[in-house]
């Protein structure tokens, strides 16, 4: 157990005279042996929000309602290096046994006497009605009785949540259950879903945690969008139809990001730094960019033409990422995260067209990042992942290489656009100052001189501004 999670919790025993226990999700990961626990779940007979001030006083944390209504409330301590949080709850029942028998898993519903495991640091006193800990030593995940998927649909993706998260396995019969619910999943509020959705995208091997939903039956209710891609496989070297396509795509990401320190040695630190960083809570760029990957072809049954055996999806891109937008919307994400997506979704064949001799000029890079801004990375990603998860069914002298076109934006990227736009010859102050008239022109100029100064045609502020003079 480690330190602060500890020397936190051994001040509540002194905070009521009444037992305080540890259960859920928290006990399950000191069983797994988990030591550093961030999500602490605490119960109480009744009272639980009183005690829980106390705490938040003690510790001096922030407090909160999580639900008002049920007492249930939750505790934010920051500390120079991590934030823990502490959820409060009374019981839901007569006693503990039947309020662990409410919950969802089996793994899921044990509990400790706080007090006794503070004074042991043993598991020994662990309270499990329904054999949760053989589950945990097992991995498996099993509902904990008949009705608790209907109860709250929520529990049907929790367990591929817990599948990706922990590395357990669904039990057959829970297996049977959530198949025979599937189709409630999409009744919990959107938050909900994209919260627990967001949780499975962040994790590695998206590609096995997207097909055990779609193999559930969870896929097609949360994406209708992506009915139309299954079993839709035009062309020669569509082996796989485009549903499948699209869900290799996103578990191909984890293989081009094993691969960026042979793309781009001098940039693969920052490009992890970067898709580490949150777009909105519980969404990181890594978690929008397996998003954008699993519906960057939605719109290629609209798109598709065969003239002379030639199979073409012209404007699938421009038409996906609105399309993309409807799908944004209905998960609640932010603008953010919206941008981000739609952003990748129509950029993502950019790639493909700068794969050419001698690789792509200046110009058409300082263009590519103009359009795609900071979500530049996730571009050629995605685009890099597209093209491996094609290449597994067409011939290497058909395909086109885009490693080096994507190793040059990048070092474009970092070295040279960036610093561009971090610091720009010239401002529309200096336009104004030399008798220009603010309007759509504007733009236009600044772009032109942005351009010229990250290929290396103008090096300094007075080259911009004789520039300047000869476009008047």
């Amino acid at each position: 157990m480690n330190s602060p999670f500890r020397t936190y919790l051994s001040k509540l025993p002194f905070l009521t005279p009444h037992p305080v226990y540890l259960v859920g999700g928290s006990v399950r990961d000191l069983l797994i042996g988990e030591q550093d626990i961030k999500d602490i779940d605490l119960l109480i007979a009744s009272g639980s929000e009183d005690v829980a001030r106390l705490f938040a006083d003690a510790i001096r944390g922030s407090f909160f309602f999580l639900d008002e209504e049920r007492k249930i409330t939750r505790i934010v301590k920051h500390t120079d290096s991590d934030t823990i949080q502490f959820d409060f709850t009374n019981f839901e029942g007569p006693d503990l046994n039947a309020d662990l028998e409410r919950r969802d898993f089996t793994m899921n519903a044990l509990a400790l006497d706080l007090r006794a495991f503070i004074a042991t640091a043993s598991l020994d006193g662990l309270i499990d009605p329904l054999h949760g800990r053989e589950d945990v030593k097992n991995r498996l995940i099993r509902v904990t009785r008949p009705g608790v998927l209907e109860e709250d649909p929520l529990r049907l993706l929790r367990a591929v949540r817990f599948a990706a998260t922990l590395g357990f396995t669904i039990e057959e019969g829970t297996v049977d259950q959530i198949r025979r619910h599937a189709r409630l999943v999409s009744r919990p509020s959107p938050e909900r879903v994209r919260d627990e959705l967001f949780l499975i995208l962040s994790e590695r091997n998206a590609e096995k945690h997207l097909m055990l939903m779609d193999s559930l039956g969870l896929l097609s209710p949360l994406f209708p969008e992506l009915e139309p891609l299954r079993a839709f496989a035009p062309g020669r070297y569509h082996v796989h139809d485009v549903l499948t396509h699209s869900i290799k795509t996103a578990g191909y990401i984890d293989n081009v990001l094993d691969d960026l320190p042979n793309i781009s040695p001098d940039h693969s630190t920052t490009i992890h730094a970067h898709l580490e960083e949150r777009l909105e809570h519980l969404v990181p760029r890594k978690a929008a960019l397996r998003f954008a990957c699993l519906i960057h072809d939605n719109a290629k049954p609209e798109t598709f033409s065969n003239v002379d055996g030639h199979v073409r999806f012209h404007g699938h891109d421009n038409l996906g990422a609105e399309k993309a937008v409807s799908i944004c919307r209905r998960f609640k994400l932010s603008n953010d995260t919206e941008k981000t997506v739609t952003r990748v979704i129509r950029q993502h064949m950019r790639l493909f067209n700068l794969a050419t001799p001698g690789g792509p000029s200046k110009n058409a890079m300082y263009r590519y990042c103009r359009d795609i801004g900071d979500a530049l990375p996730e571009s050629l990603i995605l685009a890099q992942a597209d093209a491996r998860a094609t290449s597994e069914i067409m011939p290497k002298e058909r395909f086109t290489d885009t490693t080096e076109p994507m190793a040059a934006m990048l070092e474009y990227y970092y070295t040279k656009f960036l610093k561009v736009e971090s610091k720009p010859l010239l401002s529309g102050q200096d336009l104004i100052d030399r008798g220009l008239t603010p309007g759509p022109r504007f733009r236009v100029i600044l772009e032109e001189i942005k351009e010229r100064q990250a290929e290396g045609a103008l090096k300094d502020r007075q080259e911009a501004l004789d520039y300047l003079e000869g476009l008047r």
